[in-house]
């Protein structure tokens, strides 16, 4: 069941509760009426759903966050061959303060702030609210029972609870995009205060955590009946909003010294033990609860999202309830492109499913960074799209690969040939898997591998593998882990990056541990190297080959192999209604040519269960080939006269790219300076790595009406 009400009641209260830009507030108009608004327990959830609207925007978390502000790195990629500068793409760490959708960002994240802000204000005032405490019981190790006071939750605390939380999105995500910022807890009309001052991130951050731990303990569990978890948030999502909060907290991030405008270098709090204490404590409570566990299968966690199935209990702590046909850009950015012409009457094999865009995609080179009896690889890991006339068309000959987590497609009776966006999927914003690998990250910086923290790492392998495979892929690699402490927090980030692809997570962890800069150069030279080698030789390659334990020349595939088949209940891809490719070689570069055996002799001989088709049998169209063979599919990362493609070149332009003589050159406080990279020494190399500027430019417009207040830093 879905909360679709939350989109009807919440979206008519934001005329009432905010205005579209928070920076542009006339506090005189915008005090809605706390009496009608707030005098009942059912119009204060109505006005809640105000609040819940503002998370579900397409300009926040139905799609903007996950899409043109996923910022690139070893997982999440977006290829562009624009060789200069653009001024409006963060992906590739290109923007400018006069860049419109960073404009946009701000404004929304902020009107969202002042929404949630209106609503605590309003509630905390109101007639019918109220703290209180009632008796509770304490049992001591002895087991000696002691009374004491403990929170009284009520459906008003409950909801007060929702809307700091929320509150705390909004920030988490300020934080991560400028570092220090304009903060407020404030309603705009409670203070006549249209340009809050900037304040230090730490400042930000200690006062959310203070805000939650007080607000979660009048929160109900998300085993309790009195809320609709996981669509709607509980105690245990709110301690693992604290987590995350601390984290970011304690971890390293982009600062500039005092007064200079120009330079910027990584630097971490001198008390960041302090938050992780507080991680570990937090995500401890929700492991403690008990109320989660990982027994859905990984897959099956996002296809039961694209059939609007909620499940409570199992992985998802808090999914965002969005509405078929009103939000949500989930399953239409994700998953295999769909090429739907409404405009032709007739119906192909992929119509009843509806246009879908696939450009949220991973690296090319993602997928060979799994092991290969990894379950979620295949899953993820999507190989080809359709055309419009239901033609699968193998995306191999591209710079990235789509990621198939979330599709319109996995619906099983498809969204309907007109649709496009607004497909109604929810997205798990906080899941249990996070929150155990958010513990063991914190715990093992506080007291090393810890077996709490095997345990937690644990835990999340064994459902990515099978039982078979538990003695090697979960017992020993856990136990070669927990060696030191480096080679686990390398264990645990490595499981987040194969757990957590296009979630906007990756390039955050990497953030907080001071890596993104050593991932970036290495994923700038991954398409370099290859596209070397392609073309000849590489100086680079052996060097790439050994930082990712990869052996790309003899597994990197540059000629594929493949044949339209049948789909007949293929685990990893979930629409049986669609046809789809059997690959002979996805992962095995030397793998020998199959084409001159026919394709059904070979399924025979390799006692697979697949039926080539021919691609006339999937149009319809006496256009269409009516053969039914092999396909080779040849990689092409450079240009006729052996230049590379700019896709290789400029990706990654506003921290890695090539000058016009050809040279590697590196961005260093906000200048591009020539490189020289050392195939023999990696550690050189990193050593040698300035900072990634991924922080964005306060909107110029912002700015001009603080008078001057607020500044840009970090070169913009």
């Amino acid at each position: 069941m879905k909360l679709n009400k939350i989109f009807i009641s919440g979206l008519a209260m934001l005329s009432l509760t905010a205005c579209n830009d928070y920076l542009e507030v006339d506090p005189a108009t915008n005090v809605a009426s706390t009496d009608l608004v707030f005098g009942s327990e059912g119009e204060t959830r109505t006005a809640l759903y105000g609040v819940y609207a503002k998370v579900c925007s397409d300009n926040l978390f139905g799609g903007k966050l996950y899409n043109d502000f996923q910022l690139n790195s070893d997982v999440d990629f977006y290829a562009n061959s624009n060789e200069a500068a653009a001024g409006n793409q963060a992906r590739r760490f290109d923007v400018r303060s006069d860049a419109n959708n960073v404009e946009t960002l701000w404004n929304n994240l902020y009107s969202a702030v002042e929404t949630a802000n209106e609503f605590i204000f309003n509630l905390k005032n109101s007639d019918i609210y109220a703290e209180e405490t009632e008796d509770g019981a304490e049992e001591a190790a002895d087991g000696t029972i002691t009374t004491i006071q403990v929170p009284k939750v009520t459906a008003l605390t409950q909801m007060m609870g929702e809307a700091k939380v929320m509150r705390a999105m909004f920030y988490h995500e300020l934080l991560s995009y400028w570092g220090d910022i304009p903060f407020t807890l404030q309603a705009t009309y409670e203070t006549d205060d249209l340009n809050p001052a900037i304040t230090p991130r730490q400042e930000v951050s200690d006062a959310l955590i203070a805000d939650l731990r007080h607000a979660a303990e009048y929160m109900y569990s998300d085993k309790d009946a009195n809320i609709a978890a996981p669509e709607r948030i509980s105690k245990e999502a709110a301690y693992a909003m604290i987590a995350r909060l601390a984290l970011q907290a304690g971890g390293y991030s982009l600062n500039h010294d005092a007064g200079d405008a120009n330079s910027y270098k990584m630097t971490r709090p001198s008390n960041y033990k302090e938050y992780y204490q507080i991680a570990r404590d937090y995500t401890k409570k929700v492991i403690d609860a008990g109320g989660h566990a990982l027994n859905k299968s990984f897959r099956d966690v996002f296809v039961d999202e694209c059939n609007f199935i909620v499940n409570t209990g199992d992985d998802v702590i808090f999914e965002i309830p969005f509405a078929k046909e009103t939000n949500s850009n989930w399953g239409y950015a994700q998953g295999p492109a769909n090429g739907v012409d409404t405009g032709d009457e007739t119906d192909y094999s992929n119509s009843a499913w509806g246009a879908t865009n696939g450009g949220v995609r991973t690296t090319s080179f993602y997928r060979y960074s799994f092991d290969e009896s990894d379950l979620r690889r295949d899953y993820i890991c999507g190989l080809w799209y359709y055309n419009s006339q239901g033609l699968p068309t193998m995306r191999f000959n591209d710079y990235s690969m789509h990621n198939n987590k979330w599709s319109k497609l996995w619906n099983t009776n498809g969204l309907g040939k007109s649709t496009t966006s607004a497909t109604g999927i929810n997205f798990a914003y906080i899941r249990y898997s996070d929150v155990l690998l958010m513990f063991a990250e914190a715990e093992n910086e506080i007291s090393g591998p810890t077996a709490e923290a095997q345990d937690a790492l644990k835990t999340v392998r064994k459902r990515a593998f099978a039982t078979a495979d538990w003695t090697d892929m979960v017992d020993g690699y856990v136990a070669d882990a927990a060696s030191s402490k480096d080679s686990f927090l390398k264990a645990v980030l490595n499981e987040r990056k194969w757990e957590f692809a296009g979630e906007n997570m990756r390039w955050k962890d990497l953030v907080r541990n001071n890596l993104y800069s050593e991932k970036i150069f290495f994923t700038f030279l991954e398409y370099y190297a290859m596209a070397e080698a392609m073309a000849g030789t590489s100086s680079y390659i052996d060097m790439v080959e050994e930082y990712d334990g990869v052996p790309y020349q003899e597994q990197f595939v540059t000629e594929m192999y493949s044949v339209l088949v049948k789909n007949y209940n293929d685990a990893n891809f979930p629409n049986t209604g669609l046809y789809m490719f059997y690959v002979a070689n996805p992962y095995d570069g030397t793998f020998r040519n199959p084409t001159s055996t026919a394709p059904a002799k070979y399924f025979s001989d390799n006692e697979l269960d697949y039926e080539a088709v021919s691609p006339r049998a999937i149009t319809g169209m006496s256009s269409s080939s009516n053969s039914v063979a092999w396909t080779t599919t040849a990689l092409t990362w450079t240009n006729d006269d052996g230049t590379m493609k700019n896709q290789i070149l400029y990706s990654l332009y506003g921290y890695i790219r090539t000058n016009q003589a050809g040279n590697i050159v590196v961005v260093n406080n906000g200048a591009a300076q020539q490189f020289n990279v050392n195939p023999d020494n990696i550690q050189d190399n990193i050593n040698r790595l300035p900072a990634v500027r991924y922080l964005l430019p306060i909107p110029e417009e912002a700015i001009a009406r603080s008078s001057g207040a607020y500044r840009n830093y970090y070169g913009y």
